[in-house]
């Protein structure tokens, strides 16, 4: 099968932790030995970024500059808010010419106003051979109300399974706090959180083993100028970040897909949100418990607090969980694939 993929490289680390788990989730269901396409949103691709986010023709990229259809056998849009609108549209209308071709919307996300359909991605997604979950309620509802058939299912993020599966427990206490900066441009967070971040980290020093992790090269660099006695984690490659908090006993992480990828390693993880961030706070519903949501303060005092122990007790709930949800979206979208691609 040749399947294209709409995700971003080198661009959002959260993408790519969504892509791998995405990739794992159809592994199970197909098998290997597929061909992987790429329609790469990474916004340096755009004609104008922000302003224009049609793909430049120009631009030399080892990922479809024109989504030739002809060719694929699926069309997976995986995740993220982008999986509708200008960066994506050359997709929804090839796809009117291409009616026969399944598509799978796996974690669809949005900000905090809902998307309005535009005709051409209705008329596309009120076929019978679309599958969509999207990783809020708030979304699927709004899907829901505007196709003829509601078929959006709230389920949790892809990312949750982009780790490889192990029952391997930490062997000590040792914690990765993953940081954002303010200044890299749609990757941001506010500067009162950098700062209560930056206070936190300098306070743990001598008082908690701990890493500072960024997945962004920006971050990295005004981390590691910082003086802080803490190591600085960083990789431009996914697996490797993964790799790397699957060996803590508890993440802290402002970003949301750091800490959906710590639990995808079966590792206990807290998020630290802004009280106007949606996104990440809609997305952090269909975790529950296993990913709450409290301040810096509370964050750093907990985990000083947490036993090996208890962290291990945690790992096997979120372990137990992941199986499940894993094993209930394998069993939606293996239908799904059964009928839409009948006889194949």
């Amino acid at each position: 099968m040749n399947i294209l993929v709409s995700s971003t490289r080198q661009w959002n680390p959260g993408d790519e932790f969504i892509r791998k788990g995405v990739e794992r989730l159809l592994h199970s269901i197909l098998g290997k030995g597929h061909n992987w396409l790429l329609w790469n949103r990474n916004p340096d691709l755009f004609i104008d970024r922000w302003a224009d986010s049609r793909m430049r023709t120009d631009f030399l990229t080892n990922s479809l500059r024109d989504p030739a259809l002809d060719v694929v056998d699926l069309v997976v849009f995986a995740g993220t808010p982008e999986w509708l609108g200008q960066p994506v549209e050359q997709i929804y209308r090839r796809l009117l010419t291409q009616p026969t071709i399944p598509v799978l919307i796996l974690g669809a996300g949005s900000g905090s106003t809902m998307p309005q359909l535009a005709p051409h991605e209705l008329e596309v997604l009120n076929r019978s051979n679309v599958f969509i979950s999207t990783r809020s309620f708030d979304l699927a509802e709004c899907l829901n109300a505007q196709l003829s058939t509601p078929k959006a299912i709230p389920l949790p993020c892809p990312a949750f399974y982009s780790a490889s599966e192990s029952d391997t427990q930490p062997e000590r206490r040792r914690v990765g706090v993953i940081v954002q900066n303010s200044a890299v441009v749609n990757q941001s967070i506010g500067e009162e959180l950098v700062q209560s971040l930056i206070s936190a980290l300098r306070d743990a020093q001598g008082e908690i083993d701990l890493d500072v992790i960024s997945l962004y090269i920006d971050e990295h660099m005004r981390f590691s100028r910082l003086g802080l006695t803490h190591p600085c984690v960083y990789s431009y490659e996914p697996d490797h970040l993964l790799d790397q908090l699957a060996g803590y006993s508890t993440v802290i992480s402002t970003r949301l897909h750091g800490a959906i990828a710590g639990l995808s390693a079966g590792v206990p993880s807290i998020l630290l949100a802004e009280e106007d961030n949606f996104r990440l706070r809609s997305t952090q519903k269909l975790f529950g418990d296993l990913l709450p949501i409290i301040t810096t303060q509370e964050a750093f005092r907990a985990v000083s607090e947490i036993s090996l122990d208890a962290a291990r007790q945690q790992s096997t709930a979120i372990r137990a969980f992941r199986t499940s949800a894993f094993e209930d979206m394998k069993r939606r979208v293996g239908a799904f694939l059964a009928e839409a691609r009948p006889g194949r």
